[in-house]
């Protein structure tokens, strides 16, 4: 589980890759996109741990 924090982690640091105005998808800079699709990443990845820990 703890994996799944690290690479939420090691995504959210990577600011230079994703801190430009262009590309702009859907009126949006690349920035606000990136955060978007962030969040579904990240709930995706804690959701894994979720429902594979059935007690």
């Amino acid at each position: 589980m703890l994996f799944m924090f690290i690479i939420d982690i090691i995504l959210y640091a990577l600011l230079p890759v994703y801190n430009k105005v262009a590309p702009s998808i859907g009126g949006l800079p690349f920035f606000y996109t990136y955060q978007i699709v962030m969040l579904i990443v990240s709930s995706v990845l804690f959701l894994i741990p979720s429902l594979g820990d059935k007690r």
